[in-house]
């Protein structure tokens, strides 16, 4: 009896989980991909405008960057302060390649990986170049719109 008994269970939990994974939905991700890589496009083009207003957009309250040789940096007007001295920097260019935008199951975080190169001048006016790569996760927010909650990135050059 206690076999059959045992059977039974077998049987329904197999069928239960047959059951539940057949009612999962799965989300489709793939318009939130877009809007994530249209959201980082149009910050990075604000910010090469010198649009610090229109970066920020892409900013909440409680994001932060994580900068090489640099300590964090919490807040968006932590952020606000930093991006606007690059910016401000005569010989600033940035330029930054996605290569992957990955959201995660529940549609609600993603994260980016990808390369940048950031030009700069130093005190002489001579014009330097940072090649590296950056990692960014994203949060979305209840009116479907998406927001760096973290940034970090480093650089592909040697050290000094």
């Amino acid at each position: 009896m206690r076999s059959r008994h045992m059977g039974l269970v077998c049987v329904f939990a197999t069928i239960l989980t047959g059951v539940l994974g057949c009612t999962q939905e799965e989300i489709d991700t793939h318009a939130d991909e877009q809007a994530i890589r249209k959201a980082e496009m149009n910050a990075v083009r604000a910010w090469n405008e010198g649009d610090i207003d229109g970066y920020m957009t892409a900013y909440p309250e409680d994001s932060e960057w994580l900068p090489p040789n640099s300590p964090r940096v919490k807040g968006a007007e932590g952020i606000r302060v930093l991006a606007s001295q690059l910016a401000a920097n005569p010989g600033f260019a940035f330029d930054g390649q996605v290569a992957t935008v990955e959201v995660s199951s529940d549609g609600n975080l993603a994260y980016l990986i990808g390369t940048y190169q950031l030009t700069l001048s130093d005190q002489e006016g001579n014009l330097g170049t940072d090649h590296g790569k950056f990692v960014e996760v994203w949060k979305k927010h209840p009116d479907s719109t998406w927001n760096h909650v973290l940034a970090i990135w480093n650089s592909d050059n040697p050290c000094p």
